[in-house]
């Protein structure tokens, strides 16, 4: 038995980096897993990656900033894998080797919407989904929130 058999993942930014990996570690693990992304074309090719492994895996389009999203990707695991069980916000931009000094203040929004406000509502969405599969409220199920060091640490010229 593996320590995931059964539950449910949805990992956002799953397509690649630090979040493909989760996913692929987590399938390993027993877990079916929703990956979510705006690179379809990678998200596709992670999932088929999973499933020859012997994986379940399925891919979604999805912007993290957006609502709308956010309700079609908690659907999307309740109605095709039972369920809810893990929510890995993952998914993070930067832009990284631009001077602060030659950032818009759109750059800078997007960046704080991307790394911050979807963390918001990836928390909101999936809450009342974790909570109906630990069969409890509030609580139940695990949220899973990555950043990268670049929050702790500078980067000259940034």
């Amino acid at each position: 038995m593996n320590r995931l058999d059964g539950k449910v993942a949805l990992v956002t930014g799953g397509a690649r980096g630090l979040g493909g990996a989760t996913a692929k570690l987590m399938a390993a693990a027993g877990a079916s897993v929703l990956i979510t992304d705006l690179l379809d074309d990678v998200g596709a090719a992670t999932v088929a990656e999973i499933e020859r492994a012997g994986g379940k895996a399925a891919f979604l389009h999805h912007d993290v900033v957006n609502e709308a999203d956010w309700i079609k990707a908690v659907k999307f695991a309740t109605d095709n894998f039972g369920g809810l069980d893990i929510l890995v916000n993952n998914a993070g931009i930067a832009d990284a080797g631009k001077p602060i000094a030659e950032t818009t203040l759109e750059q800078w929004r997007r960046v704080i919407a991307v790394d911050l406000d979807s963390l918001f509502l990836g928390i909101k969405y999936a809450t009342s989904a974790l909570a109906a599969r630990a069969g409890k409220w509030p609580g139940g199920g695990s949220i899973i929130n990555i950043s990268s060091t670049a929050g702790l640490v500078g980067s000259p010229g940034e």
